[in-house]
């Protein structure tokens, strides 16, 4: 008896497992479809619009908003970015070129055709990384890089409302790498917010491992709005000069 009973017991613990391992199977598949569907919503948009919120707490809490608007034809760009305590980064873009002004410098860099794409790389530290999310999706063709190109280990992590909008909730983890070496640097634990209606992002909360004691959480909220008439105003900025 005690003998059927040990098998009996092995036997269920070995199909409880493989029913654990068949349901984490299916929530990873369907994260990582949930995932590229929000990838494909980004890329086949005729225009976009969001304002958003970028909270970093790292011991104390700062503070930053910018707005984006897009239009893929006739290609124009616009990400105006206030950082808490009054500096402002505005990337734009036109059919002719891509432009960057910082008030810090006051300075204006162009980057024409078809050497354009610095303009969104270069923008990472200026504007919190803010460029390197919701742009990277909208050129998904431009392999500009960004902060989902090395979205990993996801799974669904249930579903969640952000400001009144039924989301999926995926968590990962994203890193840089060398392209030389493969290397991974930058590590940090991901959750994405994905709107069940649009695929757009609703929120992204990044968070980096403790340095020194102190850890390091990133959280982005957005507004956003998919094939919006945008009036052609909102693309122009003149830079201020010295």
């Amino acid at each position: 008896m005690k003998i059927k009973l040990a098998l009996w017991i092995r036997l269920a613990c070995g199909l409880w497992l493989l029913g654990y391992l068949a349901a984490a199977s299916a929530l990873a598949q369907n994260a990582d479809e949930i995932v590229q569907k929000m990838r494909d919503a980004y890329g086949v948009l005729n225009s976009y619009s969001d304002s958003a919120v970028i909270v970093r707490e790292y011991g104390a809490t700062d503070r930053h908003t910018f707005d984006t608007f897009f239009s893929r034809s006739p290609r124009h760009f616009l990400l105006d970015f206030h950082k808490q305590g009054g500096d402002r980064y505005v990337v734009w873009g036109d059919p002719d070129a891509f432009h960057t002004w910082w008030k810090t410098t006051m300075q204006t860099t162009d980057y024409p055709n078809p050497n354009n794409t610095a303009a969104i790389t270069l923008s990472g530290p200026p504007t919190q990384d803010a460029i390197a999310k919701i742009p990277t999706l909208l050129y998904s063709k431009a392999n500009l890089g960004g902060d989902f190109a090395n979205f990993a280990d996801s799974k669904l992590d249930g579903n969640e409302d952000i400001g009144g909008h039924a989301c999926y909730r995926i968590a990962g983890k994203a890193s840089d790498m060398y392209s030389a070496t493969g290397k991974e640097v930058n590590i940090r634990k991901v959750v994405l917010w994905i709107d069940k209606q649009s695929f757009l992002l609703r929120q992204v909360r990044e968070e980096w491992p403790p340095l020194g004691g102190t850890s390091t959480r990133v959280t982005t909220t957005y507004e956003p709005q998919a094939n919006p008439p945008i009036e052609p105003a909102k693309f122009k900025f003149a830079p201020e000069t010295k």
